[in-house]
């Protein structure tokens, strides 16, 4: 209980409760476990469940009418994923993966979760903002599928990235690689085809290091 009690106040959803509503958040807590490539559904319509990602990453994804995945969005520690309507129903075809190597979260069935919320406002509070900075998220990437090429949509991708995750080794900025060229077409609403033609394009001009594992960026770049 103490380490559950120690991993929820860390993260934003639940810092600024009480000692007695963390304790009732962490009574309907269980923690999971999962390897890279592991598939996280989100239950069933009578079983739903709500995820908060401790560590790693878990990209957000269903399956279209062509057959092909659509990447719809990545979270990381802090965020929530799965049935976050909060009693609406959610889409049957949608799914996380694991992306990174690890990941650790927390998952609540939701009915006991609705419970504890109509109790405390705050927590109410906090999962709406977490909603808002999510749909605020995907704002931005419509905006940017509007008004951007297709190049300036990668570059804006990769600058956002480096930003949030990057390690800076000299003159380098430094990401693990999660994505595959599907991923990133997906999120930045182009062809995987595009995608490969203009990571190429990058390589071979020596703007970007691009390898399945990791991916370096100039810091000039990032910061034009």
């Amino acid at each position: 209980m103490e380490t559950k009690h120690f991993f929820l106040k860390s993260l934003n959803i639940a810092s600024n409760l009480s000692e007695t509503q963390i304790n009732e958040l962490c009574d309907i807590a269980y923690r999971q476990e999962a390897k890279k490539g592991k598939i996280i559904d989100w239950g069933t319509d009578t079983h739903q469940k709500v995820y908060l990602i401790i560590s790693g990453k878990v990209k957000i994804a269903e399956i279209n009418e062509e057959g092909d995945e659509m990447v719809k969005d990545v979270v990381s520690s802090g965020d929530l994923f799965g049935a976050i309507t909060l009693g609406a129903r959610s889409s049957s075809e949608e799914y996380g993966e694991v992306i990174s190597e690890m990941a650790s979260f927390y998952a609540f069935d939701l009915l006991p979760l609705n419970r504890v919320m109509e109790n405390n406002p705050l927590l109410t509070l906090n999962f709406l903002n977490k909603l808002s900075e999510k749909f605020k998220r995907l704002e931005n990437r419509y905006v940017n599928m509007v008004s951007k090429d297709v190049k300036s949509r990668l570059m804006y991708f990769f600058r956002e990235w480096a930003q949030s995750e990057g390690k800076s080794l000299g003159d380098r900025v430094v990401v693990k690689n999660y994505f595959t060229h599907n991923d990133l077409a997906s999120l930045i609403f182009t062809s995987r085809q595009t995608v490969t033609l203009i990571i190429n394009e990058l390589r071979n001009s020596g703007d970007i290091h691009y390898t399945r594992k990791e991916i370096a960026f100039p810091s000039v770049m990032l910061a034009s």
